[in-house]
């Protein structure tokens, strides 16, 4: 398979993960005003700063998703490891195997990563 076309493919992983970790984030969000309006407070402020991460996340992984198809072959190594980092961290770290949204948003960032990596070879 060319560089080219796996760079492409990889892009659009990237930006399906970084769109489905946004999603999750805005679905989050909407589920803490659920919890403020039965009386959990507590529950409320976590799924919020949960959506906060979620976010943040997904625009990093857009951007890295971005960065690897545009530059050479430096960038694209670099935004492999950086989304294969982000996957694993997502996984392990950030409760990504919470949600099924978050979850394929990590599978799809670490196909991602892992096809830049292979269009560098």
């Amino acid at each position: 398979m060319p560089s080219s076309d796996s760079r492409g493919l990889a892009f659009v992983f990237g930006l399906l993960g970084a769109v489905f970790l946004i999603v999750a984030g805005a679905v989050d969000f909407i589920g803490g005003f659920v919890f403020l309006a039965l009386g959990f407070g507590g529950h409320a402020l976590g799924a919020w700063a949960q959506s906060v991460v979620y976010v943040i996340v997904g625009v990093i992984i857009g951007l890295f998703a971005a960065v690897g198809r545009s530059g050479g072959n430096d960038r694209a190594t670099a935004a492999g490891v950086v989304l294969v980092v982000l996957a694993i961290v997502g996984w392990l770290g950030l409760g990504f195997a919470n949600g099924v949204l978050a979850l394929l948003a990590a599978l799809f960032c670490l196909i991602s990563g892992l096809l830049y990596l292979v269009s560098v070879r």
